[in-house]
């Protein structure tokens, strides 16, 4: 029986206690897979995605722990990848041996690598994999709940810290922190500074558009 574990937020565990791991519709997710990865060695390669899933306004992240038979189809991907089915036990061995690499050295690999970059090979970096399972998690299946620490994984990519935020408008419109990007380019314009990082989107006619409405809502007693 292979291990996996499904990350969730604690506001999802009385349902998950009561009736299992169901489809949820969630944006960037198929609403009909169960995502989940292998439970192997490294802690921080088997949780990866928890400080993702957090940036999403998920709150605080648990850790769902269920068995699926070794023989089971899964679909394995890498985050802007095509997936690739095999079986369950497959499904960890090949987390096993990604884990052994280095994930700095292996990413630049990945970069260089023809056949990564056009979706004809999976990456052999750890960081960024998925499992796809096509169908709900019983309640039998289920092995146990953790909370987990709440700093673990990697924000918005792989490899991604350390580099300037994305500041891109369109993309990050509604997310937590876009506000403080905006006021920080500003001081950094007012002040003579260059910025850090560029805002994208400012020239675009709805970032016009919700300037003036600020101003006017500004000016109201």
């Amino acid at each position: 029986m292979a291990t996996f574990v499904h990350l969730t937020s604690h506001r999802n565990l009385p349902g998950i206690r009561r009736g299992g791991i169901g489809f949820v519709k969630q944006d960037g997710w198929r609403p009909d897979r169960i995502y989940a990865l292998p439970v192997t060695r490294e802690f921080n390669i088997a949780h990866q995605w928890l400080r993702e899933l957090r940036r999403t306004g998920s709150g605080t992240i648990a850790g769902v722990y269920f068995r699926i038979p070794d023989d089971e189809i899964v679909a394995v991907s890498h985050y802007n990848g095509a997936p690739v089915e095999m079986r369950a036990a497959e499904a960890v061995a090949l987390m096993l041996a990604a884990e052994q690499r280095d994930p700095a050295a292996a990413r630049v690999a990945d970069k260089a690598s023809n056949a990564v970059q056009r979706g004809r090979a999976l990456p052999s970096s750890p960081e960024g994999f998925q499992v796809a399972i096509a169908r709900p998690i019983a309640k039998s299946e289920i092995l146990r709940f953790k909370m987990l620490p709440q700093v673990t994984g990697w924000r918005y990519m792989p490899g991604a810290n350390g580099n300037a935020p994305c500041g891109c408008i369109c993309c990050e419109k509604g997310n937590w922190g876009i506000r403080k990007l905006e006021r920080r380019l500003e001081a950094d314009e007012a002040a003579g500074r260059t910025p850090k990082f560029q805002l994208f989107g400012r020239d675009e006619a709805s970032f016009a558009r919700v300037e003036r409405m600020k101003g006017r809502l500004a000016k109201q007693p």
